[in-house]
This record gives structure tokens, C-alpha cells and sequence, in this order.
């Protein structure tokens, strides 16, 4: 079989192969002193629905009549073009995880650039598996109170790590608790005094043992947003706040925009959510509110197990609140004694007691858990369970 003429060429780019890997670019031959130096531009288009990526390459100084794109170096397989202008799709699945660049090639009569041309994240949630998948179908490791941690101080944490720490580590799901600042506690005492009685807060039954303005603690997952194009987040929220109190600490935070609403009917991909930009889902057990549609109520699209359980025997898959004929299943996995603590963590998340109940409960309601809910993430081997769930 007659080889190409990128085979036939390929020995003399041996060379250029090592320079390309310690270069922005290379040219063959080398151009002359005084001459110009050929250069590649890209443009690149991530399309999260489609897990591909779109190069649209331009040469200067060079009139090329091909080109290559390996996404995994010039030893692994090319696409190549050779009709101007040039637009190479690359499967997602073919660039390494955590790549920022793939390699191009340019060629005319004799003449090659080669160039690190750079590419957008092109995962979902971590996995290019997963951009293709309905919301409602991908597990996900959720964080039972995830704003009471020790990292920030505060007194019965649930959580070893900070919210930041948790969304860093995978979490993809954050139960939170929002309260106003003037609102009395159990004891009768204003909830956060000193403060305009307006403010919203996160705390968990008693801002006094741990407490973070809500404004703040969404900046934090907006922070996380921005810097990770392909995450998609869920929130849950058990909230003691009026509608307005809430949306405008979310729009404080610059996150309302982002907020998926769900007009009924299939779940989005995940893929298709991170392409519209509506890379945030938030539950509450408030009632819904046509003022606030993205705010969507949690027992309209969620049922969840019991979440009192004082030792692994009082854990069942029957069902709480929300009807189980709703898409969405919250998988309530953690032990509660007055507080939560690392050591009833340590024996209810370890494989494969953990793996084994997930399994059940997706048996018993014929559905997958969406969101697997826990104390101390970082204790256990819950992410390790819902990627062996995933398919990952």
C-alpha cells in the first residue's frame, strides 16, 4: 500500500518531534537570518454536548496546504486537512486528561511548522464519559452540611475540609443550610446579633456554634465555576430565608445567571449544561415561586432515604420525603449522634459497606443515586464508590 506523504516525511520529523517538546514552535528547514518565521494560530471550540473539540487553524508566513493536530503527541494518531480553511474535530476522548495543549503541525513543499497549540478543558465533571449523560443519571458525591467544617472552625463540623477543599477533592453536590441574621434560635437569641437582621447566613440550627455570610460562601463556589469550565454543581438547600432574601445573595455572588431551571420533561446532558451556561442546579425545600423559577423545589424533583440513623443498622432504603417516582434520588449515607464525627464516618464510608448499600437502594428503586450524600468526604472511599457507579 502506497504510504502518505506524512509517512514518507515522518523520519525527517524526528528531530522536530524533540525540539516541539521543549519549544512554543519549531520550523523545517530553519529559516535563513533576516527571513520571516512561519507561525500557527488556532482557534478552539469546545463543544461540551458533542465532547469535541474544534480547531480552526491559521498559518502565517506560510501558505500551508496541510495540516495535523495530534492530540497526544506526534508519536499517537493524526486528523488531518488538507483544505483551507482548516477545521479539525478531535474527539475529547482522545486529548489526556489535563492536557493544555496538542500539538500541530503545517506543511508546504518541504517546509513544516510544528506548534503547541493550546485547548479548553474538555471534561465534564472530571470525565469525558460523562458529558454525554443525563443530569439525572450520573451519581454524584454530595456533602451532607457541607458548610460545617473544621477547616473554618467550626464547633460539631461535619466536614474536615472547607467548602473550596471539598469542590477541589470532587464534591459536585453541596447540602446547605441558609438562615436570616435577625431570625431567633431554639433559645430564643437572635441567630447572628450585631448585624443587619436582613443578612443571610449559612449555619446549621445554631449560628452561634459556626456561621458564614451566605454571599460569601456562594463567592466561593462562583470562584470555583469560573475556574473550572467543566463543572457542573448542585445545590441543596434547606433554607429559612424568603425568596428575595435568597436570590439576592445569589445574584450578590454574580450566580444567578447560571442557574439551570427546569421546564420538566428529560434532563439535560451534562455536556448540554455546561454549553448553555447553566452549570448550577439549586433544590430547596421551599415551595416553588414563578419570581424565582432556578429556585426549584426539591420534593417536586427529589425523594430521598432517612437521614436520622445513629448506627449502620438503622440505615434503609425505604423512602422519606419526596415521591420515589421522581427523577431524582438522594441517597442519605451518614450517622448522626448529636453532631457528626469522624468516627461514625470512618464506619459507614469504606468500601464495601458503602458500595454494597448504594447498590441496594438503586436496586430497590430501580433508579440510580444521584446524589450520594456523606459526612467527612475526605474519610472513606465515597469517591471511589460513585466512580465504580459511574462506569469511570
Amino acid at each position: 500500500m502506497p504510504r502518505s506523504r506524512f509517512d514518507r516525511l515522518r523520519p525527517r520529523l524526528a528531530g522536530l518531534a524533540v525540539l516541539s517538546l521543549t519549544a512554543t514552535a519549531c520550523v523545517w528547514p530553519v529559516p535563513l537570518p533576516g527571513d520571516p518565521v512561519p507561525t500557527i494560530d488556532s482557534i478552539a471550540d469546545w463543544s461540551a454536548a458533542d465532547a469535541t473539540v474544534t480547531l480552526t487553524i491559521t498559518t502565517t508566513d506560510l501558505d500551508a496546504d496541510r495540516v495535523w493536530v495530534f492530540p497526544a503527541g506526534l508519536g499517537a494518531p493524526a486528523i488531518g486537512d488538507d483544505e483551507a480553511p482548516f477545521e479539525i474535530e478531535v474527539p475529547a476522548e482522545q486529548i489526556p486528561p489535563g492536557a493544555a495543549t496538542v500539538l500541530v503541525l503545517a506543511e508546504r513543499n518541504g517546509t513544516w511548522i510544528a506548534e503547541n497549540e493550546p485547548v479548553p478543558d474538555v471534561r465534564c465533571n472530571g470525565h469525558v464519559a460523562l458529558c454525554t449523560r443525563p443530569y439525572d443519571t450520573v451519581r454524584t458525591v454530595t456533602t451532607h452540611n457541607a458548610m460545617s467544617n473544621s477547616t473554618d472552625g467550626w464547633f460539631g463540623p461535619n466536614h474536615h475540609l472547607d467548602v473550596p477543599g471539598q469542590l477541589a477533592a470532587g464534591v459536585r453536590g453541596l447540602m446547605l443550610d441558609t438562615y436570616r441574621a435577625g431570625d431567633l434560635n431554639g433559645f430564643g437569641q437572635v441567630q447572628v446579633p450585631g448585624v443587619d437582621p436582613d443578612t443571610p447566613y449559612l449555619c446549621h440550627t445554631f449560628c452561634s456554634l459556626g456561621s458564614q455570610p451566605l454571599v460569601e460562601g456562594l463567592a466561593e463556589i462562583r470562584a470555583f465555576l469560573d475556574a473550572e469550565p467543566g463543572a457542573v454543581v448542585t445545590l441543596i438547600l434547606e433554607s429559612y430565608l424568603s425568596g428575595p432574601l435568597t436570590e439576592g445573595a445569589f445574584d450578590a455572588a454574580g450566580l444567578t445567571a447560571e442557574a439551570y431551571v427546569h421546564g420538566g420533561g428529560a434532563w439535560p446532558t451534562l455536556g448540554e449544561l455546561i454549553d448553555a451556561d447553566t452549570r448550577l442546579i439549586v433544590l430547596t425545600d421551599d415551595s416553588a415561586d414563578p419570581a424565582h423559577p432556578w429556585l426549584m423545589n426539591v420534593w417536586t424533583h427529589a425523594f430521598e432515604t432517612h437521614f436520622s440513623n445513629s448506627v449502620p443498622g438503622d440505615f434503609s432504603c425505604v423512602d422519606n420525603r419526596g415521591a420515589p417516582t421522581n427523577d431524582l434520588f438522594i441517597l442519605n449515607h451518614f450517622l448522626t449522634d448529636l453532631f457528626g464525627a469522624p468516627e461514625l464516618a470512618e464506619q459507614v464510608n469504606h468500601n464495601p459497606f458503602l458500595l454494597d448499600r448504594i447498590e441496594e437502594c438503586e436496586a430497590f428503586h430501580s433508579t440510580a443515586a444521584t446524589f450520594v450524600t456523606v459526612d467527612f468526604t475526605s474519610i472513606g472511599d465515597v469517591h471511589t464508590a460513585v466512580a465504580t457507579l459511574n462506569g469511570l
